[in-house]
């Protein structure tokens, strides 16, 4: 028997841990690389050698791939973007575009057209088995596969086309979603921004408040759409930005209804991987916050709320400068941040921070970098919690008023993210994480 290169493929079917169920095939007519299959939590993939390389959720749409030397990311909205990297100096960097509705129907398509074929190759048993090590995995069977490749062919441009409806009629615009909810389901309590403010001026439209039935009503159309690929994540982000300055009762309707549609489950050690048909449910919520003026949640009302399964706040602070604040419409002072800080950890919430490189620009940059360390020091982070800087460049509407005009570029812009990371250096001797973050490098 020939020996088969080592390929991505080969090297999954072997040792892919995270890969339950799989199954190896190579055609039976001659030499071709090895085709893997296989199932991990809440997902399906397929390896063609080294590539392509196309991964779905378990209703059979593909989320990722990898063809020729571009990788695709499609979003739930439908939507593609296409991410190369490429070289820039003595740098590779990445760079993201955005698909025409032309190019995501071919893509689409060429997708299909692979399960398709896979079945009839299936189905004329012109493919070889390779199993995975005993012991290591179970056997991924013909019927199974063959099972999800139709799952996959029976999104054709009809389906595609009646999901991106339902996607509309669903959600609301969406909001700005923090580093650590980049993969979670998203549940719009309210949509739009109030005052018309939104975090790092960034994009904003009209606030729309859910009553208590729309909101039932929502979740169980978000369910409806995401589907199984809900076991992905395991995640809910209650949104938008303003939802926990709502009144304390409405916050806790809002996730007692979340926990009735979706059904809560904590994560608990040994837990096993769900299985295919098993219920979808998730293990917590995430919520956001920018604004710490009153009125917001305080330690009663945050307890209330962790006991209803929200684990986690991210806080948004554009500066710890209050002048630099200001450009961003912020009228919030030191001590109310302080107080939100100190009322979550002692409800048991984790938090993380956000912060801007970049904010205050030219003129206001060394005090925006001072007087935010100074802040963040002040605020008890503790091992565990997180402090993500992110380039406000990538969050601002170039449409709206704010800022200075002087936005810091190029190597002024690297300066400073370096001068942050030293300035919070003490931080990360009590074990926060201070970690620079990129939309431009999200893979969700």
């Amino acid at each position: 028997m020939t020996q088969l290169q080592q390929t991505e493929a080969s090297c999954l079917l072997q040792g892919g841990a995270l890969y339950r169920s799989r199954v190896g095939l190579v055609s039976a007519s001659g030499p071709a690389d090895l085709l893997f299959a296989g199932f991990k939590k809440g997902a399906f993939s397929l390896y063609f050698g080294d590539a392509p390389i196309y991964h779905f959720d378990l209703e059979g749409r593909w989320q990722r791939a990898y063809v020729g030397v571009t990788h695709f990311l499609k979003s739930l909205d439908t939507s593609v973007h296409a991410i190369d990297r490429v070289r820039e100096g003595a740098n590779l960097v990445l760079r993201r575009r955005s698909l025409r509705d032309d190019e995501i129907r071919d893509l689409d398509l060429q997708v299909r057209g692979i399960a398709l074929g896979l079945i009839a190759e299936l189905d004329g048993g012109r493919l070889r088995r390779q199993e995975p090590p005993m012991g290591k995995a179970q056997a991924l069977d013909n019927a199974a596969l063959r099972d999800f490749l139709v799952r996959i062919a029976r999104w054709d441009v009809a389906a595609w086309d009646a999901h991106h409806r339902q996607y509309q009629a669903t959600y609301g615009p969406v909001p700005f979603l923090p580093p650590d909810c980049q993969n979670a389901v998203v549940l719009q309590a309210t949509h739009g921004s109030a005052r018309g403010l939104s975090f790092g001026n960034g994009p904003a439209s009209d606030l729309v408040i859910r009553s208590p039935a729309e909101f039932q009503q929502h979740v169980l159309d978000v369910a409806r759409l995401v589907g199984r690929r809900l076991l992905q994540t395991r995640l809910a982000f209650l949104a938008s930005g303003d939802v926990l300055r709502r009144p304390a009762d409405d916050v806790m309707t809002y996730l007692e209804i979340l926990g009735r549609v979706l059904t809560i489950a904590p994560a608990s050690k040994g837990q096993s991987e769900p299985a295919l048909e098993d219920p979808q449910q998730i293990e917590g919520v995430y919520a956001f916050l920018d604004d710490f003026s009153a009125p917001c949640p305080g330690p009663g009302a945050l307890q209330a709320f962790r006991q209803r399964h929200l684990e986690h706040v991210t806080l948004g602070v554009e500066s710890g400068d209050a002048r630099v604040r200001r450009l961003y419409h912020k009228s919030w002072y030191d001590d109310d941040l302080r107080a939100v800080v100190a009322d979550a950890k002692s409800a048991g919430i984790g938090l993380s921070l956000l912060t801007l490189v970049g904010a205050g620009g030219q003129e206001h940059g060394e005090s925006h970098v001072e007087n935010s360390a100074q802040l963040f020091s002040s605020l008890g982070l503790t091992r565990g919690d997180s402090l993500f800087l992110l380039d406000e460049r990538e969050l601002a509407d170039p449409g709206r008023e704010g800022g200075d005009g002087n936005a810091l570029t190029g190597e002024a812009w690297t300066r400073q993210r370096e001068s942050f990371k030293q300035a919070l250096s003490p931080l990360r001797e009590r074990g926060v994480k201070v970690l620079p973050y990129s939309l431009e490098k999200q893979w969700a």
